[in-house]
């Protein structure tokens, strides 16, 4: 099923194939050649960043998709995306039995991120965020540039396919967010 290997090519080999084109150090040549951009002309480069800024700000304006759940009046706010959002939504609910204002963003698109609902809770009162995730702590640093610092940003999370339980969840609430 599979091809034969070719064994591997010696230095001499690989220096007698050699392009003039190639950026493998100088090997002889007078000048070593540089790999760098397609576009060498600064204003050329100029002109294709601004279009490309121009374009990343249109995405960022009319791409974004997010869901809220209970975030009318929440004075906290669980912020997760896939399964963990899914758990957090239950969390939301048990929270609010017990009396805590608890609400949830759901990021649908990662990125662009959104940032502007969060910065809007944040002017509406919302005291802090936890960002729930299956992973390290990805998202997290989103959170945290979306708020600027105006409101708590905490993390919980689990990694290696460890799912955590809404209860789990509740309790990193009340021990790292709601002191």
């Amino acid at each position: 099923v599979f091809s034969e290997q070719k064994p591997r090519l010696t230095d001499e080999e690989v220096a007698e194939q050699q392009k003039d084109w190639a950026a493998c150090g100088k090997r002889g040549r007078k000048a070593r050649n540089v790999a760098t951009s397609l576009f060498l002309n600064p204003e050329e480069l100029e002109v294709l960043n601004n279009r490309l800024q121009e374009k990343y700000r249109r995405i960022e304006a009319e791409e974004v998709r997010w869901d809220e759940f209970m975030c009318d009046d929440a004075e906290y706010v669980l912020v997760a995306f896939g399964s963990s959002a899914r758990i957090c939504s239950a969390v939301v609910e048990q929270a609010r039995e017990e009396g805590i204002k608890l609400g949830l963003l759901r990021p649908i698109t990662l990125w662009p991120f959104p940032s502007k609902p969060l910065e809007d809770m944040v002017e509406r009162g919302v005291k802090g965020f936890m960002s729930v995730e299956m992973n390290a702590g990805q998202m997290v640093e989103d959170v945290r540039l979306a708020v600027c610092g105006k409101a708590s940003v905490e993390h919980y999370g689990r990694t290696g396919g460890v799912i955590f339980t809404p209860d789990e969840v509740l309790e990193a609430l009340k021990n790292n967010l709601i002191k």
